[in-house]
């Protein structure tokens, strides 16, 4: 039984990940985090996401000293300015859920993986990680006349933008064709109501073709999902920096059992 400490709880994602990990007989929340001065903060797991946990939420992760791992769902500023050294101090496995951070914060973020496991991605759909191999095998072939432009919508209170998984996928472009030029390549980002989010890319040649690649999600549950099974597979690594590569690649993640999202 991995005991998870979720940060963020009160947000879209955490409160997510609350209700997929109620669900679960592999996993146990042992903390629910939120920030100083959330009016959640000592009320009881129950009155925000439902079912009979008796769990009241903190506000201090360094009190979560019995959890295997923290899913963080905060944000870039707060995680860094607020919990990064807490994490390094605790030295419990972290995955980190958040997007936005700055080339600077990633350096630091890489640092730390040298005292703890540290699982880091842009999104945890599996399916998602699917979808941007697919995209690296068609653009290893894509000429130099190709624009490329990806297209990511998201709800209209998600303040980063572009997406991390856009982000994440205009990278691995860029890494498995060396030619391509990145003015080439742009990112268009859309806000509207409640989409879960939505991301398109499309390659356009001078030969008057086409070709569209796309990626959607209904719910967060994937998301959710995803993050529970990283944490469980994160507490079992030796100290280091992990991704959705790495995760789908290992043995645990078997595709002919169905898998997760």
């Amino acid at each position: 039984m991995v005991k998870l400490a979720i940060v963020g709880c009160t947000g879209k994602l955490g409160s997510a990940i609350l209700k997929n990990a109620l669900r679960r007989e592999d996993v146990e929340i042992s903390y629910a985090v939120a920030r100083k001065g959330n009016p959640f903060v000592g009320k009881r797991i129950a009155e925000l996401v439902g079912g009979e946990l008796d769990l009241p939420i903190i506000d201090d992760i360094e009190a979560a000293e019995d959890c295997d791992v923290f899913i963080d769902c905060t944000n870039a500023e707060t995680f860094m300015n607020d919990s990064y050294f807490k994490y390094e101090r605790m030295g419990k496995a972290l995955i980190i859920a958040t997007t936005a951070f700055s080339a600077e914060a990633i350096e630091r973020i890489n640092r730390l993986g040298v005292v703890l496991p540290v699982f880091m991605s842009g999104n945890f759909s599996v399916a998602l990680h699917d979808f941007i191999e697919i995209l690296k095998v068609y653009a290893k072939r894509t000429g130099l006349d190709t624009d490329i432009q990806i297209i990511e919508y998201h709800h209209n209170q998600k303040k980063d933008a572009p997406s991390g998984t856009a982000l994440m996928i205009k990278a691995a472009l860029m890494d498995v064709n060396k030619k391509i030029d990145k003015e080439k390549v742009k990112i268009c980002s859309v806000r509207g109501g409640n989409i879960f989010g939505e991301h398109e890319v499309v390659f356009a040649n001078s030969k008057d073709e086409v070709v569209t690649f796309r990626h959607q999600v209904s719910s967060r549950e994937t998301f959710a999902e995803g993050a529970i099974e990283a944490a469980i597979w994160t507490v079992k690594q030796a100290n280091g920096l992990y991704n959705m590569d790495d995760f789908c690649e290992s043995s645990h993640f078997d595709r002919t059992a169905g898998g997760i999202g």
